[in-house]
């Protein structure tokens, strides 16, 4: 419950939140401080026979503190540190006189965040990242046991190629875009009109991906990744949830939610293979299926049972004659997962009643079942899909489903209020580091919410 009552009140603080003040950026970099000086020292040995105008450490802050502050682009950030003398002080720049900062300029700020996207540093700005996935794991037992994953247009400033066309009767010549890392992705999504009726609206959306594995109670971000496009989510879903497996203690990740962008049989089987559960709801379900007849939906389970199962839904039902004589067909209930022999349980929808009131009973009826009727056991093998390891027709995996919000949330987080997409940057690298800045500012503010609970709790204990 405790866990519970700290997401909400973390989601309420951060959205309601304005631009933070000079202690709210002092808490933020005083955590940041116990994840970065790997990254910082690493900068200051490649300095020491180069110029020194403005110190590593305060140009880092810089740039680390940027998305918090709300200033998305150079321009709005170095205007806010030449107004703030205060600001320019706790960030680390020299004072040249009273109240008077060495700031750099935009240029120099471009040079600094133009190393910070090359391979090497890229590499380190990750590392800080994971540092405060394993902060955060501390901090909360629960952080990273049920998650979910998702994928996000995130925009390139850069514009579209330009195809060779006719315009006007004047011929336009074609133009590459200039940023030839980015692609166009295609979203398709599934509106209601005015009238309340469903129709699919595709979003079209010219620069890269981002995806990222994000706990279900807790606004924070296990492992985040940013790729073309045009990649697909079939590619990522398994990489994702090793990364993010990787970045938590050994067990913890127990589910992952996903949208049915995800949905395969690999992606099933490729978590279950890493001891997670993937909730993925089935794509390829016929929109006018409750009008199909039984016999195009259903399968025996072996050839002469009374046993069938739905192959759209996965449901699971028994047939038997009634007391009038004809045949009824029943939903059997379902009875829960066994890890050990990966199958799925359904018991006699009837229970204790199936003696008097099932004509079947004598012939159902077996083993350790007995009075409560016939017990019957589905291997996941026969569609991991639809029986999956959390059963997709159990009140669990639409619980755990509903989860999936939480990463929804975040990416809209990450873009409205962050800014993640309100930039002039083109390239993966360039988005890469963006999306990580932003990433490390959402799990760092969570983390001083979530210490500050702890505190709370324990002073009124």
């Amino acid at each position: 419950m405790a866990t519970i009552l700290r997401q909400i009140t973390i989601w309420f603080d951060l959205e309601r939140e304005m631009s933070p003040g000079l202690q709210d950026v002092e808490a933020f970099l005083g955590v940041l401080s116990e994840f970065d000086p790997e990254l910082v020292r690493a900068l200051e040995l490649e300095r020491v026979n180069g110029r020194d105008d403005h110190p590593v450490a305060a140009m880092w802050n810089l740039l680390a503190v940027a998305l918090y502050l709300r200033r998305v682009k150079f321009s709005e950030l170095l205007g806010e540190l030449s107004r703030n003398g205060d600001l320019a002080r706790l960030l680390g720049f020299r004072e040249t006189g009273p109240n008077k900062y060495d700031i750099p300029s935009d240029s120099a700020l471009s040079r600094f965040h133009m190393k910070l996207k090359g391979k090497r540093y890229l590499k380190m700005v990750k590392d800080v990242f994971e540092r405060t996935v394993d902060a955060l794991a501390a901090e909360n037992p629960e952080f990273g046991k049920n998650t979910a994953l998702d994928a996000s247009n995130v925009r390139t400033h850069a514009q579209p190629p330009r195809k060779a066309r006719k315009e006007e009767g004047k011929e336009v010549e074609a133009k590459p875009s200039s940023d030839p890392e980015a692609s166009w992705s295609v979203k398709t999504k599934l509106r209601s009109d005015a009238q309340g009726k469903p129709r699919k609206e595709t979003e079209c959306t010219f620069g890269y991906k981002l995806y990222a594995v994000a706990d279900t109670q807790v606004p924070a971000i296990a492992a985040v990744d940013v790729t073309t496009g045009k990649t697909s989510d079939q590619e990522l879903a398994t990489p994702m949830l090793e990364e993010a497996q990787k970045n938590l203690p050994e067990g913890r990740m127990e589910t992952t939610a996903m949208d049915k962008g995800f949905d395969s049989k690999e992606n099933v089987e490729g978590a279950y293979e890493l001891d997670i559960a993937a909730i993925i709801p089935v794509r390829d379900v016929p929109e006018n299926l409750e009008k199909l007849p039984r016999e195009d939906r259903e399968e025996r389970l072996e050839p002469q049972s009374n046993i069938a199962y739905d192959r759209y839904t996965g449901e699971v039902f028994c047939y038997a004659k009634g007391n009038g004589e004809e045949i009824e067909r029943r939903t059997m209930t379902y009875a829960g997962f066994e890890a050990g022999r990966d199958t799925h349980k359904f018991r006699c929808p009837l229970g204790a009643a199936a003696q008097g009131g099932c004509k079947a009973f004598a012939s159902c009826s077996a083993g350790s079942a007995g009075a409560q009727g016939r017990q019957v056991r589905i291997p996941m093998e026969t569609d991991s899909r639809r029986f999956a390891p959390i059963y997709p027709k159990s009140h669990r995996w639409r619980r755990l489903y509903n989860g999936r919000s939480a990463v929804e949330r975040i990416n809209s987080y990450l873009k409205e209020v962050l800014g993640l997409e309100r930039h002039c940057l083109r390239g993966k690298d360039a988005i890469h580091l963006r999306v990580l800045l932003a990433s490390l500012t959402l799990n760092i503010r969570t983390l001083i919410h979530l210490r500050r609970a702890r505190e709370t709790e324990r002073e009124a204990a």
